[in-house]
């Protein structure tokens, strides 16, 4: 059998997956627990996995009150009486999934700060002097020569045509 911890992708993951949720073809479990005996990697995994089987056979989700729904019908009821400015109030400032409303607001004020913070920074204060910098003497008859120094370097077959 092929090591399903060492196969790429998830087909090997969904096979360990698989027989420790007892899903797995009887003649496949009997082929991988023999595989397990011989593989550490393996052994681990499933053992891992089996852990989290079991906690969730253990867990029991909370029950929900017996007047759950009267009261959330009540709730909505109640909230469809107020007055539209506190309905509008409620969407904006309390939406259902929170900051969604927000996302957008909040990106173009980041970028608006941070154009502004560049401005800012960037833009020299009135009266302000930047320094000069002052060009470089340039010999000319050292630039003579060393063109010259240049056309002896230079091969004759790339000399340029004139």
């Amino acid at each position: 059998m092929i090591c399903p911890s060492n196969q790429k992708g998830t087909k090997g993951a969904e096979i360990l997956v698989d027989y420790c949720a007892q899903r797995l073809d009887p003649s496949r479990a009997v082929e991988l627990e023999k595989h397990l005996e011989q593989c550490a990697d393996c052994r681990r995994v499933v053992r891992a996995q089996s852990e989290v089987w079991d906690s969730m056979d253990l867990w029991t989700p909370a029950s929900v009150s017996p007047d759950f729904d009267a009261r959330l019908y009540a709730r909505i009821a109640r909230e469809r009486t107020d007055p539209a400015w506190m309905q509008w109030y409620r969407r904006i400032f309390h939406p259902p999934i929170p900051f969604m409303m927000w996302k957008p607001a909040l990106s173009l004020a980041a970028a608006c700060a941070v154009l502004a913070a560049a401005f800012v920074i960037h833009v020299p204060a009135p009266g302000s002097s930047h320094p000069v910098i002052a060009p470089e003497k340039i010999d000319i008859e050292q630039v003579e020569r060393t063109l010259d120094d240049m056309d002896i370097v230079t091969p004759v077959a790339q000399s340029p045509a004139s």
